[in-house]
């Protein structure tokens, strides 16, 4: 079993951004199999059908500011094509996508002592990948956690906090069998190119709470539910 993460947004409390306030992170978890049988080639043929070569970073930034390699998409043609093309490379998707989304402004309003974003969405994020995979680890298997590199002092906190979270500072006091590894944005994880479009969908859907969103429509229908529940299990939202 595998798990790909990625956030979007910043987890800053001092000075929010009026103009994107929720932070969140996100998680496409399934086996290895599944991963290399459908996540895998799909985004590759989406990366030939409009780039003719699979080295692209398929980068949410980026994308919506159709720049760099994205140029192409200033036409709207082209535009619709290609977001329709990772609409359905996302729907085909095997495994399941987990999305934790912080709202700062209500987090700060709430609390005297706000936690600091970054590590409440890491914990309600493993939190909900253990109770996922739990039953499915047999003896001596493991949850490998691929985070995206955020930058030296960052990803020494995100490894200390994995580590805390994972030996009980969880809601549970539990033991999570998971290891973390961490991989740059130039490697072309694919994992993290679907995590990071999926994050950044649900911020926005956190804001704005718009359900006709075509980038929610499009990404709603893989995140994790329990007895036909999203909320709580595929997308935790706090406070």
């Amino acid at each position: 079993m595998i798990a790909f993460i990625d956030e979007s947004g910043d987890f800053e409390l001092k000075n929010i951004n009026p103009a994107y306030p929720v932070c969140a992170q996100c998680a496409l978890t399934c086996t290895v199999n599944e991963y290399l049988a459908n996540a895998v080639p799909n985004l590759m043929g989406v990366k030939y059908s409009f780039f003719g070569n699979e080295c692209v970073v398929m980068h949410g930034h980026k994308i919506r500011k159709k720049s760099g390699d994205f140029h192409i998409l200033r036409d709207e043609a082209v535009h619709k094509e290609f977001m329709e093309a990772i609409a359905w490379s996302i729907d085909k998707l095997d495994g399941c996508l987990i999305v934790a989304a912080v709202n700062k402004p209500r987090h700060v309003n709430q609390y005297i002592k706000p936690e600091d974003p970054f590590f409440l969405s890491l914990q309600f994020l493993l939190e909900r990948l253990n109770m996922h995979w739990a039953k499915e680890l047999k003896a001596g298997e493991r949850l490998l956690c691929v985070f995206e590199m955020r930058g030296a002092t960052e990803d020494k906190r995100t490894r200390a906090w994995f580590d805390e979270i994972c030996a009980g500072r969880n809601h549970r006091s539990e033991v999570f069998n998971f290891d973390a590894d961490f991989r740059p944005k130039d490697q072309n994880v694919i994992g993290h190119q679907y995590a990071d479009l999926v994050a950044y969908a649900a911020c926005r859907f956190v804001e704005t709470n718009d359900g006709n969103r075509q980038d929610w429509k499009a990404v709603k229908g893989k995140l994790r539910k329990v007895g036909g529940r999203l909320e709580g299990h595929g997308l935790k939202i706090f406070p």
